[in-house]
């Protein structure tokens, strides 16, 4: 559950931190937009999906099977 929760903040941090570079250097136009939220949501999205945790180790395969 560690591993979920880091990689939601991570995610998070990286779209507020665009969207306030966005903001910062005046971003108007349509096409500016689209970037920014293109860079905003694109590294985030492909972490969330291939982010994966490490795999289980045979004493936490025994303690789920004895549940």
């Amino acid at each position: 559950m560690q591993l979920e929760h880091t990689k939601r903040t991570v995610a998070i941090g990286w779209i507020l931190a665009a969207f306030l570079l966005g903001l910062a250097v005046n971003v108007r136009s349509a096409t500016g937009w689209g970037l920014l939220a293109a860079v905003a949501l694109g590294p985030p999205l492909i972490m969330l999906l291939l982010w994966k945790g490490p795999p289980q180790t045979t004493s936490e395969s025994i303690q789920n099977a004895r549940r």
